[in-house]
């Protein structure tokens, strides 16, 4: 029985969406255990091309072997469509295994359980579709362009539906279980029409299983509270009330709002929601707080919604602007935050360049995990955010502790750009080692005095002078960092070995009292 040509070339647009749906899924479902560093994305990247060129490879024999025998593109359709539905079952329990891998190992192993099989029998399709299609030698040019161009279309189309609407809309998860089971049915009905029955019985069965995982809450200890999750623009977003561990000397309970298994903000519970029990967030308002009330501050990423509530407890007037609408949503319910706060749902960097506002002060704190946008740091960028920055004004930004060394380039590199912008910049360090520090850059075109600060907090011992908190940039050697631009970016290149500490400290930290605990 010979399967339609409109068939098989419907058949090579499910497997070329198919493939960019595994390649998106794959490292949203690394980002909360590995990240979303460059390292990251190379294993993604490279891995995908790996097992497309394994399969294109594969398949060519076995449509040699099996020539115009349709079941074979059946058979490889189904482990395709259902590897990829159980993706999150496999990549859980991989990844729980290897976390305590460096970053590029452990990401390149897990990617090699979860991600490489799906896309080795999708790699596999594409030869197998052109053989049964092509019936004389003068013809295989023809059949090959087509199959590839309408599998391509398929990726084209899917990649924009899963990254525009599915995982922002629906999580991970779903997705990868609805289109591995789209891709796995027509093959499955053709199977059954020819009594293959084996097809239908291993189809049910990976459908129930994925199904199962989607239903399965992951076990947390019994004073840890899971108020929220969910997965999306920025991967896995979660709000939980569990124990300060190793952060305040009684660990006392707190509300953490963790994006990719790292904490982004971390509150008092219930009724002490207003401050951070991290030390170094109360450096940004005590810094900030040079500036006399009605001061207008433009928040560039939300978390939260911490630092607008010190602004505000100043009376600045606050604009922020998120990415993801999440972020948003759960700092008012979650943090309290006010909801009458002006938030815009926006690129930080487009925001700059379209905005036709003017800010005293310009806060950078756009970490997404262990990663920064670097479209954000560069002299471009900077030179964007003094056209909106009124005289006088500075610029704050966040930054990873780490100064000297490897891990201290991308820090270096920062300072560097700031001063060849030609702003006055200070490095502000709060307290701990580089691992668990940050530093805050302060950036204006004119000397500021920071002699008599006005921000004070509960458990936060007031400053008066922040300059005993300055890093001394005499003694910074930047001969061997280079002025961050748009036309070259590479920061982060720069900032791999300080994401990997940093990301490292953070998995080990929550294998010890949160993710793993049983």
């Amino acid at each position: 029985m010979k399967t339609p040509t409109y068939l098989l070339y419907l058949l090579s647009f499910l497997e070329g969406g198919s493939v960019m749906v595994c390649e998106l899924a794959g490292a949203k479902m690394l980002a909360p255990f590995f990240g979303t560093s460059l390292y990251v994305w190379a294993a993604v990247l490279g891995l995908t091309l790996l097992g497309l060129t394994m399969g294109y490879f594969l398949g060519g024999i076995m449509s040699k072997k099996y020539a115009n025998d349709d079941r074979l593109l059946f058979w490889v359709l189904i482990f395709a469509g259902l590897s990829l539905s159980i993706m999150p079952i496999s990549s859980k329990w991989i990844m729980e295994m290897t976390i305590n891998l460096n970053l590029q190992t452990g990401a390149i192993i897990s990617l090699l359980i979860f991600m490489f099989p799906p896309l080795v029998f999708m790699g596999m399709t594409s030869p197998i579709i052109i053989n049964l299609l092509t019936q004389e030698a003068n013809n295989a040019g023809n059949s090959a362009g087509n199959v590839y161009a309408i599998s391509t279309l398929g990726g084209i189309l899917l990649t924009f539906l899963s990254g525009f609407y599915f995982i922002p809309e629906f999580g991970v998860s779903k997705p990868s279980l609805v289109v591995g089971v789209i891709l796995a049915l027509i093959p499955t009905i053709l199977l059954l029409k020819r009594k293959q029955m084996t097809a239908g019985l291993l189809f049910i069965a990976f459908f129930v299983l994925g199904g199962w995982n989607l239903g399965v809450q992951e076990e947390f200890p019994p004073n840890y509270n899971v108020l929220y999750e969910s997965e999306g623009i920025l991967g896995q977003v979660r709000v939980v009330d569990h124990p300060s561990f190793e952060i305040t000397p009684d660990a006392r309970i707190g509300r953490g709002l963790l994006v990719n298994n790292t904490l982004q903000t971390f509150v008092g519970h219930e009724n002490d929601m207003q401050y951070s029990i991290w030390s170094w967030a109360n450096y940004f308002p005590t810094a900030a707080s040079i500036f006399p009330k009605g001061s207008k501050v433009l928040l560039l990423g939300l978390g939260g919604g911490t630092i607008v509530k010190q602004f505000h407890r100043l009376g600045y007037e606050v604009d922020a602007v998120e990415i993801d609408k999440r972020i948003w949503d759960v700092s008012v319910e979650y943090f309290n935050m006010d909801p009458e706060t002006n938030v815009v749902i926006d690129d930080a960097r487009h925001f700059i360049r379209t905005t036709k506002n003017k800010y005293d002060i310009i806060v950078f704190d756009t970490f997404l995990s262990e990663s920064v946008p670097e479209h954000l740091i560069t002299k471009e960028g900077f030179d964007d955010a003094r056209k909106i920055l009124n005289q006088g004004g500075m610029i704050m930004t966040n930054f990873y502790g780490f100064i000297e060394g490897a891990a201290g380039k991308a820090a270096r590199s920062v300072y560097k750009t700031f001063l060849e912008s030609g702003f006055n910049t200070k490095i502000l360090v709060t307290p701990g080692s580089e691992d668990s520090r940050n530093i805050i850059f302060l950036a204006s075109e004119e000397e500021k005095d920071f002699t008599n600060t006005q921000y004070e907090a509960p458990n936060f011992e007031k400053i008066d002078n922040l300059y005993e908190h300055f890093y001394d940039g005499k003694f910074i050697d930047l001969s061997d960092v280079e002025v961050l631009t748009d036309d070259r970016p590479q920061l982060s290149k720069l900032y791999a070995t300080a994401a990997m500490r940093w990301k490292k400290s953070y998995n080990e930290y929550y294998q010890r009292h949160f993710f793993y605990e049983k």
